[in-house]
């Protein structure tokens, strides 16, 4: 087992990179000083809060300057101009470590939509079941659009012998629906976003000697739920399978790599252009 004292500087940035303790729900119920989060993460990773502060300031500048350097191309501009939000919108996402991600697409988006007010409510290792459980801080953002990308985690099976799956497809299922059903009734709009494509090579010689792992043949079948239950979502698992996935993921297979995370937004961005009215 990895300890505190054991992480390298590689682990600890991508600990950060993933990690925003100000939306675990139990902090967010019953805040504390700003200052403790950056405490509460140096604890975690071993190393002094300024250097948590440093390397969150590090990766906002990161997802900046690819917000700037996407900008540059006049059709991914033109694109952002025709998207379906409202002035008065505020958008959410809503998602586990892929939307987390602090130089991930919802952080790209926001960066590229500086007059829109965006609220990213991803949190790492989040189930559909999970978000169900604190559906009432999605309510308290009071979202007029909602990015809702969720399954992954469903998935994820853990046990070194036997493998036994966080949920089933009939239990995601029955939460995607209870959840487009609960946004929409608050009066905001839902586009759900299927998760992407895994590659299996990677995961098993990352995760082989680990309690937890995950198959894409169960990604697949959560993108296929998702499909099923909002037809007119963003199809981002059809859209990456045929991507390089060498380069679209991280050397575990499963994360997205900044280039892949560029693409990500480019297909949401994309797909909600088509279907702007």
């Amino acid at each position: 087992m990895t300890t505190t004292q054991s992480l390298t500087d590689d682990e600890r940035r991508a600990f950060i990179r993933y990690t925003h303790t100000r939306l675990w729900p139990l902090l967010q119920r019953f805040p504390v000083a700003g200052d403790l989060h950056d405490e509460l993460l140096a604890q975690m990773v071993g190393c002094p809060a300024q250097t948590v502060r440093d390397i969150a300031a590090e990766l906002a500048g990161q997802a900046r300057d690819t917000a700037a350097e996407m900008l540059t191309d006049h059709r991914f501009r033109d694109m952002l101009d025709t998207l379906p939000f409202r002035p008065e919108d505020r958008i959410v996402a809503v998602g586990d470590s892929i939307t987390a991600d602090r130089i991930g697409w919802f952080e790209l988006l926001s960066a590229a939509l500086p007059s829109h007010t965006t609220v990213n409510l991803g949190v790492s290792g989040n189930t559909t079941a999970d978000v169900l459980e604190r559906f009432d801080l999605l309510e308290a953002a009071r979202p007029g659009h909602v990015l809702l990308m969720l399954g992954t985690n469903d998935v994820r099976t853990h046990g070194r012998a036997t493998g036994h799956r966080m949920a089933t497809g009939a239990e995601t299922e029955r939460n995607l629906r209870a959840l487009v059903d609960l946004i929409a009734g608050m009066g905001a709009t839902v586009t759900a976003i299927t998760p992407p494509a895994v590659d299996q090579r990677r995961i098993d010689a990352t995760f082989a000697a680990g309690p937890v792992r995950w198959h894409a043949a169960d990604i697949a079948e959560v993108a296929e739920i998702t499909r099923k239950v909002a037809p007119a979502c963003v199809d981002l698992h059809t859209a990456t399978a045929n991507e390089d996935l060498d380069a679209f993921l991280e050397a575990d297979g499963v994360h997205p790599s900044a280039t892949g995370q560029r693409l990500i937004l480019t297909r949401i961005v994309e797909h909600l252009t088509k279907r702007a009215p």
